[in-house]
Parts: structure tokens; C-alpha cells; sequence
């Protein structure tokens, strides 16, 4: 690992490099502020999926036709997959403020 942050931080005695200690504050603040609001969509889309009985919904009530099953279905999917996405751009974006924060400290 601190050869990753050696890689990084080639240019000069600078922390970070040859970003300025401004530019990194911002970045870290915008990527803090955006991994909050991710972190709350991702909440209220796990209050929106189905539990694992088929009669529970923590938010929107379950249907008994047949067309309301199969609708439930993709909209679970769908459900899933903006979950893993957030998680997945959370994960990303702690890795970006990780390298923001301490590329150059590790000397």
C-alpha cells in the first residue's frame, strides 16, 4: 500500500502531489456530501424493497393478483440493482477521498 501512495505522490515535496491543499478540502467535501446523499437513497430504497415474506413491504403494501406479482418482481430487480449501484458508487468514492486524504503522508 505505500507503494501505491509513493506512485502517487511523485511530484515534488507537495502533499498529494501538485494539487493544492484548497483543491483536495473541496474534493473531499463534494465526495463526503455525495456519499451522504447515497448513503440516504440507499435507505429509503432498502425500506422500499419486499421482505422475505411475501405478505411484508416495509413501504408500499403487496398485491395478491397476478399482475401485481409479476410488476413486484421487476420492480424488486430494479430495486436490487439501484442498491448495488449506490453500494457501488459509495465503495468508489471512499476509495477516491481515502486516496485525496492521505496521498503524500505516507512518506
Amino acid at each position: 500500500m505505500p507503494y501505491l501512495f509513493s506512485l502517487l505522490s511523485a511530484v515534488g515535496d507537495n502533499p498529494g502531489g501538485a494539487i493544492p491543499q484548497e483543491i483536495r478540502n473541496n474534493v473531499q467535501l463534494a465526495f463526503m456530501i455525495l456519499m451522504t446523499l447515497a448513503a440516504v437513497a440507499i435507505i429509503v430504497i432498502v425500506l422500499m424493497q419486499k421482505g422475505t415474506n411475501d405478505n411484508v413491504g416495509a413501504i408500499s403494501g403487496s398485491s395478491d393478483t397476478y399482475y401485481g406479482k409479476n410488476k413486484g418482481k421487476t420492480n424488486e430487480q430494479r430495486l436490487k440493482i439501484a442498491t448495488f449501484a449506490l453500494f457501488s458508487f459509495i465503495l468508489v468514492c471512499a476509495i477516491i477521498v481515502s486516496v485525496v486524504m492521505f496521498v503524500g503522508q505516507a512518506k
